[in-house]
């Protein structure tokens, strides 16, 4: 098996130690101008100083985008024509300020796509080697008030895929504590039963198709006889085809519903492991929140049972070998959305997306990716989530198993 990963989590060491050197010297020059300003001025990088009422002035421009062109807070922000260290010294001014800089991270964070484009038009307007989304720098501005921001949502969140629309990477041990927060029980789940199956039904059926699953993949097909539960009958098939503990299954209800069902075995239940069905269903429930046209709609997941429910895709298999690059160019909106996929392991999880797949027609820019032929994973636990505006929170998030940390096991 051939592999191709990447560590994302590294900066190069160059890049590092240059961003660092660039914000302690700013950092010094700042506190020693700070000082000795007069009452009434601020201190930014490389010395140079803001008048306070200019920034009232900026502030009050930013303010009236907000509330008369009704422009989000990020696109406001961005229309601001002002020096560069103005428009540094505004910045900051908004993000020490609790109510301004959650209005204006939650309006980023509502636009996962445009990320990329914020992140290029704030290295335009910012002074080079500012560090405002240096997350990695001690006591940093922008990471101080994106803390305060997810403490917000995280106290207020009525359920669990409400957090996971924000980022995919919560540690299970955050996501089962809110859980029963809210709903006082250790049930955990996330998404809803599609109606024709219903939770009942769908507990008798991963009972019944345990009696089919193959730990070890020894077996690529089988024959699954049909079992009428409460009345209504169901047909399977038998979609394995991996070297991962998770067994796949079609389902066909007596109205023509057809789904995926998952199933992994109860001892390796996890929120957090590499392979782990739980893992799988967090990433998923981030992608499918935010309309991802790249990925298979997820729909339910039980961690009890460690089983889950799918949209089933019609696909055409891209059935060869692949490379990293090939692999972010089909399937651009799954980039989009701040992933990046990591092996080339699964080849066999790719297809081809067309218009026959009308469970997914309502995702973002569908008929966009029918035309360029783009490509809809279906097995997306090797991923990489990173954006300077997601910065990871220690007590909450941690990141998401990959490649390398199944290889780690077997050494």
């Amino acid at each position: 098996m051939e592999v191709q990963s990447v560590n994302s989590n590294i900066y190069t060491k160059k890049r590092t130690q240059s961003n660092i050197i660039k914000a302690q010297n700013a950092a010094s020059i700042t506190a020693a101008s700070n000082k000795l300003m007069p009452r009434g001025l601020c201190a930014v990088h490389f010395g140079h100083s803001i008048n306070t009422s200019s920034i009232e002035k900026l502030l009050k421009d930013y303010k009236w985008f907000i509330n008369n062109d009704r422009r989000p807070a990020i696109h406001s922000l961005l229309k601001i024509e002002t020096s560069k260290e103005a428009f540094d010294s505004l910045t900051r001014y908004i993000l020490k300020n609790d109510e301004l800089s959650y209005e204006l991270i939650d309006s980023i964070i509502k636009e996962p796509r445009n990320m990329k484009y914020f992140l290029k038009d704030f290295e335009e307007k910012l002074p080079y080697g500012s560090d405002i989304f240096l997350s990695f720098i001690p006591n940093n501005i922008y990471k101080q008030a994106y803390t305060k921001y997810i403490d917000k949502r995280f106290e207020n969140a009525k359920s669990i895929s409400e957090l996971l629309e924000i980022r995919p990477d919560w540690k299970e041990e955050v996501l089962l504590a809110k859980h029963r927060d809210i709903y006082r029980n250790s049930d955990f789940e996330l998404g809803h039963v599609p109606e024709t199956i219903n939770h009942g039904k769908f507990e008798a059926i991963v009972k019944y198709l345990h009696n089919y699953m193959d730990i070890n993949l020894n077996k690529k097909y089988q024959e699954i006889p049909p079992v009428t539960i409460d009345g209504t009958t169901f047909t399977f098939k038998y979609f394995t085809d991996g070297k991962t503990d998770k067994n796949v299954f079609g389902i066909l209800g007596p109205g023509g519903e057809h789904f995926i069902i998952k199933i992994a075995p109860l001892e390796r239940k996890s929120l957090d492991d590499s392979c782990a069905l739980g893992t799988l269903c967090k990433i998923d429930t981030y992608l499918t929140r935010n309309y991802c046209r790249n990925s298979a709609p997820f729909r339910y997941y039980n961690h009890n049972l460690n089983a889950s429910i799918y949209d089933f895709i019609e696909h055409r298999k891209v059935d060869k070998k692949i490379t990293l690059e090939e692999i972010k160019e089909n399937i651009p909106d799954f980039i989009d959305l701040n992933m990046k996929y990591n092996d080339t392991a699964g080849r066999n999880n790719f297809f081809i997306l067309d218009n026959t797949q009308h469970r997914i027609q309502g995702m973002n820019d569908y008929h966009y990716g029918v035309e360029k032929s783009e490509w809809i994973t279906v097995d997306n636990d090797h991923v990489v989530f990173e954006t300077r505006f997601q910065p990871i929170i220690d007590k909450y998030h941690h990141i998401l198993p990959n490649t390398m940390d199944l290889f780690c096991k077997f050494l």
